[in-house]
């Protein structure tokens, strides 16, 4: 995806979601952010057992942390294990409801809005786009 691409995948977001939960920095509201894998995976760091990898194969499927959870026409499975997951975080008094989008393809505009859009909705944030695939 191309700098120009993800600006106006950005702004598009932004724009949709604007009137639901804005395009600010706060825990709630927070950004989109396109990232490189090397930001996120370090050869060198330690896992952390916190951390949610969504990843997106080429048939649209989505595995959570390497368990299947759905696809990206439907996200319902995804959105309810993740609203279970940050729950009990909360009630554990964890605060980590960072997401990682990992498309092993090139996805669609518009299924990848609809996917982070159906996350900000579960409560993730930030919700982070790894634009480089390997």
């Amino acid at each position: 995806m191309g700098k120009t691409a993800e600006k106006i995948l950005l702004g598009a977001i932004c724009a949709a979601g604007i009137s639901l939960s804005g395009c600010t920095d706060s825990a709630r509201n927070s950004p989109v952010r396109f990232v490189e894998r090397s930001t996120v995976f370090s050869e060198n760091e330690e896992l952390n057992p916190l951390r949610l990898v969504i990843e997106i194969n080429e048939n649209g499927k989505l595995t959570l942390n390497k368990i299947e959870a759905g696809t990206l026409s439907d996200t319902t499975f995804l959105s309810e294990k993740l609203k279970t997951i940050f729950t009990d975080r909360k009630k554990a008094a964890i605060s980590a409801r960072e997401v990682i989008i990992l498309p092993e393809y090139k996805v669609e505009n518009e299924e990848l809005e609809k996917l982070i859009e159906d996350l900000r909705i579960s409560d993730a944030a930030p919700i982070l786009v790894i634009k480089d695939r390997r």
